[in-house]
């Protein structure tokens, strides 16, 4: 599975990351941004009823090519296997938790942990991240990419925070895999508007930015 993350994080560009406080139909969500051309979605622990949104995610991710669901905020190893029986895809973690990413490749389950600093990437990613997000973006700038793209050519590595239509395009040209972006595209307002168009239209801005497609049509 975690091939098909990889190549489907480097086709798309983007996750969105969704931190909201109202319950809500994820069957929507997903639908929309589907069509909007976004296929990998994290949902934080920090949402209320996330393990159950991931299910729903999953069920009805079943319909669509290539859809990939996480959990991101992730801290403990309890809160893995509570993702696990969710049937998460994968693992974010704002921050390197050895314990939490050994767990993690042990269950082979694909985890990204968050990192600041050349050190936390270098381990993070000797422990068997599959991605490393830096956090917070308005420290892990482009600049940073810039500047980590030398001494780690290899590391996959994706920003979150900081992530909007003047940034994301400087740090998929610095390096980044993808960007994880949050409420540009998908807010607490619109989801308690049930704002499903106005999500798509966000997904497919982004998508176009990112990626160049103009034309792409997703059922």
């Amino acid at each position: 599975m975690q091939e098909d993350l990889i190549k489907t994080l480097e086709k798309t560009k983007i996750v969105s990351v969704v931190r909201v406080n109202t319950v809500f139909d994820p069957r929507y969500l997903l639908e929309a941004l589907y069509q909007g051309g976004i296929s990998i979605i994290e949902i934080t622990s920090t949402s209320p009823g996330y393990a159950e949104c991931i299910s729903s995610l999953k069920n009805a991710a079943a319909d669509y090519e290539n859809c990939f669901i996480g959990a991101g905020t992730i801290l403990e190893k309890a809160q893995v296997d509570e993702c696990m029986k969710a049937g998460a895809d994968f693992i974010v973690s704002p921050c390197f938790d050895r314990s939490v990413v050994d767990y993690c490749v042990e269950k082979d389950l694909p985890v990204m942990p968050g990192c600041m600093t050349p050190t936390e990437i270098y381990h993070a990613w000797k422990a068997g991240a599959c991605v490393v997000k830096t956090f917070p973006g308005k420290i892990c700038n482009p600049d940073f990419y810039n500047d980590m793209r030398g001494p780690f050519p290899g590391i996959r590595m994706m920003p979150t925070g900081n992530v909007n239509a003047t940034t994301a395009p400087l740090y998929i040209e610095a390096g980044a895999i993808a960007v994880g972006i949050g409420k540009a595209i998908v807010s607490d307002k619109l989801i308690a508007e049930r704002g499903w168009d106005q999500i798509k239209r966000n997904a497919e801005s982004f998508h176009r930015l990112l990626t160049g497609d103009s034309d792409e049509k997703r059922e």
